[in-house]
């Protein structure tokens, strides 16, 4: 064992982790090189602006400038790919962390290295949060070196900053698959709340501006913290994003303090 739960477990998972980040940059580079063949800008807006206004807020296009990469890589990517993927990395981690060792019977083990449990649970969310953070450095890298070699005027500071916001929303889904099978101890229940609060934050957020009923809602969705203020176009709102990142924290410590009560299934 190693003496950090957190370097353990990105030993044990280098190879997933690496093959999530490749992964991660051909699907932002294919998406990227497509940009220059989208054809005629005005048709591609006349299409839209057939669709129904319901389906144009869904995927965040109401608006879009579909003339930049930034308005392109919005639609086709930061707005619904992207955060399913990180949202599947970061729920499987937390969902894993304790339930997942619990399921195993791998639990004990653990527990009887010199750790406390507090620590586990911190630095198995820390894990996690590497985890994202290498496949959302893939993302750029991929990005970065399409955009040099078809000569796209892409921002790549205001990429970073639209990673570091989708990086801090995986941070939080995770963090409630985490705090549910801490709570637990069953991790398809764990995969599923997390995946619940993604989807459902997806829905509130997109839905919001079209009916008076959601409306009130949307500041409790974290898509909206991630995505509502454009990270891509604008560069990093630091409210929204401390929105994010305080409630990860907050999640991550209520995980450690229910797995530090529970009685355990060891």
């Amino acid at each position: 064992m190693l003496r950090s739960v957190a370097l353990k477990m990105l030993h044990d998972q280098w190879r997933i982790l690496a093959v999530w980040s490749v992964l991660a940059a051909i699907l932002a580079a294919f998406y990227l090189s497509l940009y220059p063949s989208i054809g005629s800008v005005d048709e591609m807006r006349r299409l839209l602006d057939a669709m129904p206004p319901e389906l144009r807020a869904m995927f965040s296009i109401e608006g879009a400038d579909l003339g930049t990469p930034a308005g392109y890589l919005n639609m086709e990517l930061f707005t619904f790919m992207l955060p399913l993927i990180v949202a599947a990395v970061t729920v499987t981690a937390g969902s894993g962390a304790t339930a997942g060792e619990e399921e195993r019977g791998t639990l004990e083990l653990l527990l009887a290295n010199p750790i406390g449990r507090w620590r586990i649970v911190v630095e198995k969310a820390l894990g996690g949060a590497l985890l994202s953070g290498a496949l959302c450095a893939g993302v750029w890298i991929g990005l970065a070196i399409v955009a040099s070699a078809i000569a796209v005027d892409l921002a790549l500071g205001r990429v970073a900053a639209a990673l570091v916001s989708v990086w801090l929303l995986g941070a939080v889904i995770g963090a409630v698959a985490l705090l549910v099978g801490a709570l637990t101890g069953n991790r398809t229940l764990a995969i599923g709340t997390g995946l619940t609060v993604a989807v459902v934050g997806f829905f509130v957020n997109a839905l919001a501006p079209l009916t008076d009923v959601l409306e009130p809602w949307q500041p409790l969705s974290p898509h909206y913290h991630y995505l509502g203020y454009d990270p891509l176009t604008r560069g990093l709102d630091f409210g929204h994003a401390a929105v994010l990142a305080v409630t990860a924290v907050v999640l991550t410590l209520l995980a450690a303090l229910a797995f530090e009560r529970r009685d355990l299934r060891a």
